[in-house]
């Protein structure tokens, strides 16, 4: 913020925050929520380097946020309210980012954190159960969504002159999908067009609780896991799947308080921007809501995405793939 003041020709400043910097309200308006904890105060202890100290502040943070990345972006929204007398200041709040929806091109993602890595290990058949309710709402928006919100919350903010921080929920409750929609496209989409060297035949049980979870991560993921280790080593190959594993259980444990949970967002000012917008002669050359949303047809090409630009796979290959699949599923049955 202060090289920002000291800049000439700054117009506005957007900070881009998360839907869940208030993860402990359910109901979350466009406003700034404050807490308990001061932002000088979280900062002086941890440059106090006394390890004692944050640890104790860490175990107070988790009492109320599912993780501390939730609880500092709510640190830096307040930090940028109460520095915001001499600019305009937007802060976009987008929810769980996935692939574009059309650009620069239809399923482009670059990185296999969060839900990408999930759908990613859905699709090779190392992911067959996870820690979520299925009948609950998935907030996902696509990248070139959330890269809209931000261009136009920019000039958006610049029209109230009163400097006062505005808030953009960037999320898609409006028109939402639920957990067990978005489970059965991805399984869909990998049986139809598979990945090449999937490991087992794609399929994924959503348990609700802990205990659950538990007894299936251990007949499903960590006893094949075990013996295909096993074989990798006895065939002169580099075992690999227990770490796989290993990298999955770090993913659920993520996405565990967000997939047991379900927020409503307030989206006043997005509401308004996009009727501002749709005033301008260029409008058509953004998207700012998802109410016609085609959450099947956008899963096959956020799919599809994973292959071509995570995995770098040859769509001439999908045949070779399907074949395996189907030995694969007659083994599956008789299983």
């Amino acid at each position: 913020m202060e090289l920002c003041k000291e800049l000439k020709h700054v117009i506005s400043i957007v900070y881009v925050s998360t839907a869940y910097s208030n993860a402990n309200i359910f109901e979350i308006e466009e406003k700034i929520y404050t807490t308990s904890f001061k932002p000088s105060t979280v900062i002086n202890i941890c440059e106090s380097g006394d390890q004692q100290s944050i640890d104790l502040l860490e175990d107070e943070i988790l009492k109320i946020y599912p993780n501390t990345y939730t609880f500092s972006k709510n640190l830096a929204e307040q930090i940028m309210s109460n520095n915001s007398d001499s600019l305009p200041v937007a802060i976009v709040r987008p929810s769980v980012i996935g692939a574009s929806l059309k650009e620069p091109c239809p399923g482009w993602v670059d990185n296999i954190y969060g839900l990408t890595g999930i759908f990613m290990l859905i699709g090779k058949g190392t992911t067959r159960t996870m820690l979520v309710k299925k009948s609950k709402r998935l907030d996902l928006v696509p990248v070139d969504y959330v890269v809209n919100i931000i261009i136009c919350a920019a000039w958006h903010v610049t029209l109230h002159r009163n400097n006062e921080v505005k808030v953009y929920n960037s999320t898609s409750n409006a028109h939402p999908i639920k957990w067990n929609q978005i489970r059965d496209i991805v399984v869909q989409c990998s049986r139809e067009t598979p990945m090449n060297n999937v490991i087992w035949f794609p399929f994924c049980i959503l348990v609700p609780n802990q205990c659950s979870y538990n007894v299936l991560d251990i007949f499903l993921h960590i006893l094949p896991a075990f013996f295909m280790d096993i074989f990798l080593k006895l065939s002169g190959r580099k075992p690999m799947i227990m770490k796989t594993s290993k990298l999955f259980n770090q993913m659920v444990r993520a996405v565990k308080f967000f997939g047991q949970h379900e927020w409503t967002f307030h989206q006043d000012n997005v509401t308004d921007m996009i009727k501002r917008v749709n005033l301008l002669k260029d409008r058509d050359i953004v998207k700012l809501d998802l109410w016609d949303m085609d959450w099947k047809k956008y899963m096959i090409t956020y799919m599809a995405g994973i292959e071509k630009f995570i995995l770098r796979e040859d769509s001439k290959s999908i045949d070779a793939a399907q074949k395996r699949l189907l030995f694969d599923f007659q083994i599956f049955r008789k299983v």
